[in-house]
C-alpha cells in the first residue's frame, strides 16, 4: 500500500509544483544527491501549499495505514513519498543512516514527517533506534508525531521503551487516547507504572490525569 502516497501526490499537483517535483524526484538511474533531496524535503510545504488534498485522498491514505489521515496535508504525503522513493534508490546498507541524517538536519515539522513515515519504510524495525531517540524531545509537535496516530511504537517498541512513551505522554498532557493500539500494549507492568505515577502526584497534592484510569481499566489484547 506504500504506492498510495506517490499516487495521491502526483494526482494532486500540476503546473510549477509538478515541474518542481519532477526535478526533485530521486532518479533510479543516478546516485541519490542528498543535498538536492534535503532541499526538496524541506521545500515541500512551501511548494505544495496551494495543492489541497481531497476526501478521496484521505480515504486512500487511511487504506494505506495512516491513522488520522484527515489531519494530513499534501506536504506530509510528499515527504513520505520522497522518503519511500529514496529507499528505492539507495542501497539497503545506506538507508538507516540516510533517514537519520534527514531527521537530524530537519526542522521540527520535517522531523515530525520523518517520524510519521517510519511505519511505511521498508523493514521499519531498522529505524527503531531513531524512533526511541525521538521520544527524548520536549517539542510537543515532534513527540506527538511518534506517539500519536502512529502505529510504529505499538508495533516496534520494546516494553520498557513503550511504557516510557506512554508515561511521557501523560506527563506532557498528550492524550493517551491518541496512541494507536494502546489497548494491545496495556500490560500489568504499564498499569503498575501509571498507578505509581498517580500515587506520586496525589502525594504531592497535584491533580491526576483522567488518562490514568483509562489505562488501568484497559484490557490488553
Amino acid at each position: 500500500m506504500t504506492e498510495s502516497f506517490g499516487e495521491v501526490l502526483w494526482a494532486r499537483i500540476d503546473g510549477p509544483a509538478r515541474g518542481w517535483l519532477q526535478g526533485a524526484w530521486p532518479d533510479g538511474d543516478q546516485p541519490l544527491k542528498t543535498t538536492r533531496f534535503r532541499a526538496a524535503f524541506a521545500g515541500a510545504a512551501r511548494r505544495l501549499r496551494d495543492c489541497p488534498l481531497q476526501a478521496g485522498d484521505h480515504a486512500a491514505l487511511t487504506e494505506a495505514g495512516v491513522v488520522g489521515a484527515a489531519g494530513w496535508r499534501l506536504d506530509d504525503v510528499a515527504r513520505v513519498a520522497l522518503l519511500l522513493r529514496a529507499m528505492a534508490v539507495l542501497p539497503a546498507t545506506e538507508q538507516v543512516a540516510f533517514v537519520r541524517e534527514v531527521y537530524l538536519r530537519s526542522d521540527y515539522r520535517e522531523q515530525a514527517a520523518v517520524l510519521r513515515s517510519l511505519s511505511f519504510l521498508p523493514e521499519p524495525e531498522r529505524f527503531l533506534e531513531l524512533a526511541i531517540d525521538s521520544c527524548r524531545t520536549n517539542v510537543i509537535d515532534v513527540f506527538e508525531a511518534i506517539a500519536c496516530e502512529n502505529w510504529y511504537p505499538t508495533r516496534q517498541f520494546p516494553e520498557a521503551n513503550y511504557n516510557q512513551l506512554v508515561l511521557k505522554a501523560i506527563f506532557l498532557a498528550v492524550s493517551v487516547g491518541r496512541i494507536a493500539g494502546l489497548t494491545e500494549r496495556a500490560t500489568p507492568e504499564l498499569k503498575r507504572m501509571v498507578t505509581a505515577f498517580a500515587s506520586e502526584r496525589r502525594a504531592a497534592g497535584r491533580a491526576v490525569p483522567d488518562d490514568i484510569d483509562m489505562i488501568v481499566n484497559m484490557d490488553a489484547a
